[in-house]
């Protein structure tokens, strides 16, 4: 796993205000989600979410942190959507060179070329 993961298994925590709500999301247990959480807060040296038995609040610091990172993976979604995009279109135009007699139309065929 990488910061981005950390970053989105945070973000996911916060968004189903549960680390159980976010695993069944990500498709990973819950530990594994509290701990690339606490990964995260390592990494920082600050702690992001106060957790108790029944809720999760997060901190000044983690309320900064999660407005960031939201937009930061809103951003890397949309740039991979934006190539994405580019990969299916045709980019180029397209020219063919050939004899005049493949290229004619006979009246006998169908004309396939718009």
């Amino acid at each position: 796993m990488d910061a981005s993961s950390d970053m989105r298994a945070f973000v996911q925590v916060v968004e189903s205000q549960s680390f159980s709500g976010a695993a069944t999301v990500l498709g990973l247990s819950p530990s594994a989600v509290s701990k690339l959480v606490m990964r995260l807060e390592q990494r920082l040296r600050v702690r992001l979410l106060h957790r108790t038995t029944r809720r999760l609040a997060l901190t000044s610091e983690g309320d900064v942190y999660f407005a960031r990172a939201r937009q930061i993976l809103a951003d890397i979604e949309e740039a991979e959507a934006q190539v994405a995009k580019l990969r299916g279109a045709p980019r180029a135009r397209l020219r063919v060179n050939t004899s005049v007699g493949f290229g004619s139309i006979s009246s006998h065929r169908p004309c396939l070329i718009s």
